[in-house]
């Protein structure tokens, strides 16, 4: 049977009758009497839905691009993409910019023409299982959220060290963007025990950037295995917003160093060519030791890095 649509909801006998058709296709496939919802009560509740919404027609888009700047904005982060993500551990919708650029350009917008913005916290968070390779039970019962407490469907909030590896990769797999709003910068400047993981130790090999691909949950879950056995390569996270422009080679042009709009700084949006390699290269030489080094814990002294082959990143 054909799932319900947003649309439906203008249409309450076509409504109901995709319901009923959904409710005997789930009476049938359930014959043990798992509790099937009526199809009254589920179309009460997508009237009082449709009566809080606005439902618009495939011309509002074009309308409003007309009139101002319009926001796209994702409904998960990228790593919780169904095809990108770690599988199994995703959402089953497309988190990457594909779904607002193919409404742009149904509206008739031109390939390119949008500005791309990659939104992160300035350290890492996951809400439930899976893989998460920085994750620290300290800055866990630290650094609670008041808005993402853990609950029936997602599981616990976790928290963790800013992860540069798993940042490279969602911008891979994005397409890359043309610059970076970070959050929660106030939270990194009152810590100076946060990190950066600059790269994976898995299985003897050292892993600064995950493979991308096409959509291939096998491979996908493969890589969710790898992921689940690795372990962070740290270093002092340093002042936040350099940091991640140094390791993702990318312009941070919109800061937060709070909840309110007050807390927002906007910097000039250029595009990540814009951003000077050498200057890159000058802070990442500035934050490193005389000798190069890594650095394992908040508390211990960078040390020369052990030579170790450079992985295929597989």
């Amino acid at each position: 049977p054909a799932a319900p649509r947003v649309g439906d909801c203008l249409s309450p006998a076509r409504l109901r009758r995709r319901l009923a058709e959904l409710h005997d296709w789930y009476r049938d496939e359930f014959p043990s009497g798992e509790d099937v919802p009526d199809a009254g009560a589920c179309a009460d509740v997508f009237a009082a839905f449709a009566g809080r919404v606005e439902i618009v027609g495939a011309e509002h888009l074009h309308r409003l691009l007309r009139t101002g700047t319009v926001v796209f904005e994702g409904a998960q982060g990228v790593l919780l993409d169904e095809w990108h993500g770690f599988h199994p551990y995703t959402t089953w919708s497309t988190t990457t910019f594909a779904n607002a650029e193919t409404l742009l350009a149904e509206a008739g917008e031109a390939a390119g023409s949008a500005t791309r913005l990659g939104v992160l916290r300035a350290y890492a968070t996951r809400h439930g299982p899976g893989p998460f390779v920085t994750e620290d039970p300290a800055l866990t019962a630290d650094l609670p959220d008041p808005h993402n407490a853990e609950g029936r469907w997602q599981g616990a909030f976790r928290v963790g060290h800013l992860d540069a590896v798993a940042l490279r990769y969602a911008l891979d797999v994005t397409g890359g963007v043309d610059g970076l709003a970070v959050t929660h910068l106030d939270v990194a400047g009152a810590r100076p025990d946060l990190r950066v993981c600059l790269a994976y130790e898995n299985d003897g090999e050292r892993v600064e950037r995950l493979e991308t691909g096409p959509p291939n949950l096998d491979r996908q879950a493969a890589l969710t295995r790898r992921l689940l056995r690795a372990g962070p390569v740290y270093a002092p996270l340093g002042r936040a917003e350099e940091t991640i422009e140094d390791v993702l080679r990318a312009p941070v042009v919109l800061r937060s160093y709070g909840p309110t709009a007050t807390g927002k700084r906007a910097g000039h949006l250029r595009t990540a060519i814009d951003a000077s390699p050498r200057r890159h290269q000058d802070r990442a030489e500035r934050r490193r030791s005389p000798g190069g080094g890594r650095c394992d814990s908040p508390s211990a002294p960078c040390r020369p890095s052990r030579p170790s082959p450079r992985p295929s990143p597989s």
